[in-house]
C-alpha cells in the first residue's frame, strides 16, 4: 500500500524552493565554482561510484572563509540504543529492548546557503541562495568517520565544501548565511559518500521502492519485568526475543533555516545560520537523530518515550540479517497497540525498572499502549508505519541538535504524508 503527498504539499515545496532561489540555482555553477572533486564524482545512470574522497579533513585544508558540510548519526546511530544507557538521560526503550543498527542510509541534497539567516522572524523564510550543491548524496549515518562530530564525541564524515559563492565571490565573514538542505528520494545518478560495495544493492532497493531513508537493525528484548496478569504475560512471553528489521520509506522534504548550536541554544531562532571566519573553515553538520523513528508521540521534542513492543507484536519468529522483518508490513496496524490476536497490548514499561523511572497514565494509558498523534489529522498517518515515518521526518538537524523548519510538520503547511510500500 502506498500513500501519497497531496498536490498542496508539492505546491508548498515548489514555492519554498523558488523563494529560496534553489530552483534555477542548481545550474548557477556555470563558471565551475564549487564543483565536486574528481575523486568524488557520482556514479553512472544505474550504478553508484566505487569510492569517494571529498577532498578535505578536519584539519586540512581548513581554509578561511569556507564552509564544510559533514554528516553524523551521533553515538546512537553508531552504537545503538541500549536499555541500560551509556550516559544518564539517554533515550531508552522503556518496554525493555536493546536496539542496534547495521545500516542507516539517507539521501541528501539541495544544499543551499542564503544571506540574512536571522532577518525574518519566520524560520521558513530564507533569502535567495548564493551557494548551492544539488547532490544527491547517499550516506550511511551508522559509520561516518574522519571528523569528531559537533556533539564532541560521535564520529562524523565529510560530504563536500563550499570554497566560494556560486558566483565566485568570497563569503563575507560579517554575514550569517541561512543553511538549508533536503532529504531526497533515491535516484540515479548519485554520489555515495561512505558506502561499501555490499551496500549498493540496498541503495538500488531504495531507488526501486522510492525511498529516501533505509534502516537496518536488530532489536533484542533484555527486560526482566513480569506483567501482573498471567494471561497477558503469556502473550508478552510469546513475542520474539530478537527481531531483525528493515524499514524504508520516502519522507523527502526540506529542512530550512537551521539553528546552529555553535551560537547557543539549538532551539533559539536568533542562532540560525553559519558565519564564515578568517580562522579557517566552519562546519555545517547534517545530524540525524535515529531515535525519532521509535517515538510514541508526534511533533514533540520533550516528553517522548521509545517503544518497540507495538512492532514486536507483529514480528514473525526466525527473522535474520538476510531475511529481516520489513516494517512496511505495519502500514495498516493500529496506533492503539494490539497483539497479533487482536488483544489489547498494555504498557509493561512500569514493570521493567526503566532507567530514570516511568509511570503510565494520563496521555499514556496503562491498559493499552496508544501512540499519540498530538493533534495531527488522522488521515495523514497510515497506521503504525506511517506514524513512524512521520516522526522520522523531524529527525534531521544541524550541528547536533539545531532545529530546522521541517516542511509539512507545521500547521501552517499542508500536513505531510510519508510514502510507504
Amino acid at each position: 500500500m502506498r500513500s501519497h503527498k497531496t498536490s498542496l504539499v508539492s505546491t508548498s515545496l515548489t514555492w519554498l524552493l523558488l523563494s529560496s532561489g534553489l530552483l534555477g540555482a542548481c545550474g548557477s555553477d556555470s563558471k565551475g565554482h564549487n564543483t565536486l572533486p574528481d575523486t568524488c564524482k557520482p556514479g553512472s545512470a544505474t550504478a553508484l561510484n566505487d569510492t569517494c574522497d571529498p577532498g578535505f579533513t578536519q584539519t586540512a585544508p581548513n581554509e578561511p572563509r569556507t564552509v564544510a558540510v559533514t554528516f553524523s548519526g551521533e553515538l546512537f546511530g553508531v552504537d545503538g540504543l541500549p536499555f541500560r544507557p551509556v550516559h544518564q538521560g539517554d533515550p531508552v526503550f522503556i518496554d525493555g529492548w536493546d536496539v542496534t543498527f547495521d545500516e542507516l542510509l539517507v539521501v541528501l541534497g539541495n544544499f543551499r546557503l542564503a544571506e540574512g539567516a536571522t532577518q525574518s522572524a519566520d524560520q521558513s523564510q530564507v533569502g535567495k541562495s548564493v551557494a548551492t550543491q544539488p547532490g544527491p548524496y547517499v550516506v550511511d549515518m551508522h559509520k561516518p568517520q574522519g571528523f569528531v562530530g559537533k556533539d564532541g564525541e560521535a564520529p562524523a564524515g565529510a560530504i563536500f565544501k563550499w570554497d566560494v559563492r556560486d558566483d565566485g565571490r568570497a563569503f563575507d565573514t560579517g554575514t550569517r548565511y541561512a543553511f538549508s538542505f533536503d532529504t531526497l528520494k533515491a535516484a540515479y545518478p548519485a554520489t555515495q559518500i561512505n558506502l561499501t560495495p555490499d551496500q549498493f544493492a540496498d541503495y538500488d532497493l531504495m531507488v526501486q521502492r522510492g525511498w529516501s531513508k533505509l534502516y537496518r537493525g536488530t532489536a533484542t528484548y533484555v527486560g526482566t519485568g513480569t506483567y501482573p496478569d498471567e494471561a497477558i504475560q503469556a502473550r508478552f512471553a510469546a513475542l520474539p526475543k530478537k527481531v531483525h528489521f528493515l524499514f524504508g520509506f520516502d519522507d523527502s522534504d526540506s529542512h530550512v533555516g537551521c539553528v546552529n548550536p555553535d551560537f547557543g541554544d539549538g532551539e533559539e531562532l536568533a542562532n540560525r545560520g553559519v558565519q564564515p571566519t578568517t580562522d579557517g573553515a566552519v562546519i555545517a553538520q547534517v545530524t540525524m537523530h535515529v531515535d525519532h523513528l521509535f517515538w510514541d508521540v508526534l511533533k514533540e521534542h520533550e516528553d517522548v518515550r521509545l517503544r518497540f513492543d507495538p512492532i514486536a507484536a507483529w514480528a514473525p519468529d526466525g527473522t535474520s540479517l538476510e531475511e529481516p522483518f520489513d516494517l512496511s508490513e505495519l502500514v495498516d496496524k493500529p496506533l492503539a497497540a494490539t497483539f497479533a490476536d487482536g488483544t489489547a497490548l498494555p504498557d509493561r514499561a512500569p514493570y521493567q525498572d526503566v532507567p530514570g523511572g516511568y509511570t503510565c497514565g494520563g496521555t499514556r494509558p496503562c491498559d493499552q499502549v496508544t501512540l499519540n498523534l498530538n493533534g495531527l489529522p488522522v488521515q495523514n498517518v497510515t497506521g503504525l508505519a506511517g506514524f513512524m515515518a512521520f516522526s522520522a521526518q523531524s529527525q534531521m538537524h544541524m550541528n547536533a541538535d539545531g532545529l530546522c523548519y521541517d516542511v509539512g510538520q507545521h500547521s501552517s503547511d499542508p500536513f505531510y504524508t510519508p510514502e510507504l510500500d
